[in-house]
């Protein structure tokens, strides 16, 4: 059994059943798992979507956890337990893949996946950028060099101590606070490798194409599909496009630098409106703390690195 799942509350909820139709698309002999960090209930949900709600979990330290982080912090820290209860749930499972919500499935990524490697990890970037205001190295390398959108195992000695080890710290250490060494549930990925000798990186260029990849990596529409650096475009990632992603939302103005990923993001928003519309779902996620950080975002950042321009040159005298 080859399992994918996703984590989600309801700010992302219409994205991770865009995601789900994907996957019943592209990968229709894998099981779909939807991990729900709400209270809300859900009617109707089609049948190839299984749903886990987080009070399935019983995650130690839940309610420090809780009150400690903001929602789109809570959200990465329990992707690791829902893949220890998953892969708990079914013991048969031979490969478990994490997608985020935000990702959608163009073709079957089977044959990425060599049959000889445990882990499977996606690069934020594979060559040096080009030179841009938006996205720079020193930046990718604050977020960490795999992007938690994306990443598979195959369970064995090596790989569920990982989850297990991972799982345990973000119960406290899964903030977003890059000054101290800390990024959601993603700076931890870095050390998949060392733990896991037949880790795999992912450099196909077709795979995981979103703001990480539009400096260096060119998609054009090509005949009835897309194609990326002349290979089939198999999946995409609108992180920080749409809602706030702690990240990417900083660099969604890169979404202009390619024109075929603008009209498959308008293409994906369509689709993600028509599923929040049918959900008819509102209100703020039950669990994590509340902040209203998308709107001005921008704008007050670069009134920041304004001011610390300012304070700098003082500092000069």
């Amino acid at each position: 059994m080859n399992i994918i799942y996703t984590v989600c509350n309801r700010t992302n909820l219409a994205h991770a059943l865009a995601l789900a139709d994907s996957v019943l698309q592209h990968q229709p002999d894998d099981v779909f798992y939807l991990g729900l960090v709400d209270s809300i209930s859900i009617n109707n949900l089609p049948e190839h979507v299984n749903l886990l709600p987080v009070a399935a979990l019983a995650i130690p330290g839940w309610d420090t956890m809780v009150a400690d982080y903001y929602d789109f912090e809570l959200l990465p820290a329990c992707r690791p337990w829902f893949a220890l209860e998953i892969l708990k749930k079914h013991t048969e499972c031979r490969q478990l893949t994490f997608l985020a919500p935000t990702v959608q499935l163009k073709k079957t990524f089977n044959s990425l996946l060599d049959a000889g490697s445990e882990m499977f990890l996606t690069p934020n970037i594979s060559v040096p950028l080009k030179k841009s205001p938006i996205l720079d190295d020193k930046r990718i390398l604050n977020a960490g060099m795999y992007h938690s959108g994306s990443w598979t195992l195959r369970p064995s000695e090596k790989t569920t101590p990982v989850l297990e080890w991972w799982a345990q710290r973000t119960i406290d250490r899964a903030n977003f606070d890059l000054c101290n060494g800390m990024n959601t549930d993603q700076l931890w990925l870095n050390y998949v490798p060392v733990w896991v000798p037949a880790t795999q990186t992912l450099h196909n260029p077709g795979w995981h194409y979103g703001l990480n990849a539009v400096l260096n990596k060119m998609l054009v529409a090509k005949n009835d599909g897309y194609e990326v650096d002349g290979q089939p475009l198999i999946s995409l990632d609108f992180a920080g496009l749409g809602h706030f992603d702690p990240i990417w939302s900083d660099h969604a103005g890169l979404v202009a630098e390619n024109k075929a990923f603008q009209t498959l993001f308008m293409e994906y928003q369509r689709i993600v409106v028509k599923k929040r519309y049918d959900l008819e779902v509102s209100g703020q996620p039950a669990f994590g703390k509340h902040a209203d950080i998308l709107p001005n975002r921008l704008m007050r950042k670069g009134i920041a690195a304004k001011l610390k321009e300012l304070t700098r040159y003082i500092d000069q005298f």
